[in-house]
């Protein structure tokens, strides 16, 4: 068993959640699958709350490891990141415009279409400034955008968290810095459309930045297990404020992603020892590794399956084939994704991560 598979396999599991939500797009119109199992279809959407968890997680766990050995680490990180990150979503930028075009759509608002500004701010991974450009080119964007500029404020943090309780501060000044700025910006809306506005605050990084917090509390209680102290000082006034919070007003701190990103830390924390054979096996290992590329393509998947009306097989013609109906789309669009995941992974994904592997050992020879 390789020391990070438990890593893969959660990775798995987020993306697998995620497309719980948007096969339901295949779903017809007025059709319901129950209220209980549409709710589960829509915590899928948490999946990407795990995505950042790892994330925060794994990043923080190799800028520790490589800090110690190169000259030039950060350089080196950035450089790792860009082509990890980059190549594809570049891809996904050019096939997205290519399919749905430059016109209107919800998250541009009143604008007439997509503007070069839009376009520019992708390919510079800035587009999660605007709430007309976070998620209007590709679908899905939005998390790569709260991805990298998570990203850029990661050597800074590597360099001021050095234990878990500092990671405990950390997430809590996120939550504090969250519900100041949410709250303040939804009271004082900058754009007048207020329903995509109050979308853009969930989606935004200071809405996020508690769930990354929340791995690097991950990686210190994985791997510096040994050095954990807590002052009891300190434990009494978290415990104080936690409590005295959620009985004033329970959503005043902590939000409903939270919760899901506190379960996914125990998961992860479970998994790193305990590896049932139900997920450790070579189709959550494979699915884990295609992860990114299946996040980008499946929305095409989807997409193409609507336009050639290549979805809803089973009759639906009471409240029990509703479900089945559904399960039969999330297996087509899950197995047409994988295939095309596959190749972009070994043609585009893959090779662009050895550029930047041979690229690296140039600039530090």
């Amino acid at each position: 068993m390789r020391k990070l598979e438990y890593i893969t396999v959660l990775r798995a599991i987020a993306i697998l959640a995620v497309l719980t939500v948007h096969v339901n797009l295949l779903t017809p119109r007025g059709q319901s699958l129950g209220p209980t199992f549409e709710l589960l279809i829509s915590n899928g959407a948490r999946g990407v709350q795990l995505f950042y968890l790892l994330s925060a997680f794994t990043l923080f766990l190799s800028f520790n490891n490589r800090s110690a050995t190169e000259k030039k680490p950060i350089r080196n990180y950035f450089i790792r990141r860009f082509f990890r990150i980059a190549p594809l979503y570049y891809v996904a930028i050019l096939y997205y415009l290519w399919q749905d075009g430059t016109g209107p759509r919800y998250w541009l608002g009143d604008a007439k279409g997509i503007s070069t500004a839009n376009i520019a701010s992708n390919f510079l991974f800035v587009h999660g400034f605007s709430p007309y450009w976070i998620n209007s080119v590709v679908p899905g964007g939005w998390s790569v955008a709260v991805e990298v500029l998570f990203y850029s404020l990661l050597p800074f943090l590597f360099t001021r968290i050095k234990n878990i309780q500092q990671a405990c501060i950390f997430t809590i000044i996120a939550l504090v810095l969250r519900i100041v700025m949410v709250r303040f910006l939804f009271h004082y809306p900058l754009i007048a459309d207020k329903d995509l506005w109050s979308n853009y605050l969930f989606l935004f990084l200071p809405n996020q930045l508690p769930i990354f917090g929340l791995g690097i509390i991950l990686y210190f209680i994985i791997y510096d297990n040994q050095k954990i102290k807590f002052s009891f000082k300190f434990l009494f006034v978290i415990a104080v404020c936690t409590i005295t919070a959620l009985a004033v007003k329970p959503d005043l701190f902590v939000f409903e992603a939270f919760y899901f990103g506190a379960g996914f830390l125990l998961l992860a924390y479970a998994l790193h020892r305990y590896h049932p054979v139900v997920l450790f096996n070579r189709f959550f290992l494979y699915v884990g590794k295609v992860s990114y590329t299946l996040y980008l393509t499946h929305f095409a998947v989807v997409f193409l399956l609507t336009r050639f009306n290549l979805a809803n097989f089973i009759r639906i013609d009471n409240p029990a084939t509703a479900p089945l109906n559904y399960m039969l789309n999330y297996i087509i669009v899950l197995s047409l994704s994988v295939a095309v995941s596959t190749v972009l992974y070994y043609t585009v994904e893959e090779p662009m991560q050895r550029v930047g592997k041979r690229l690296l050992r140039i600039v530090n020879n």
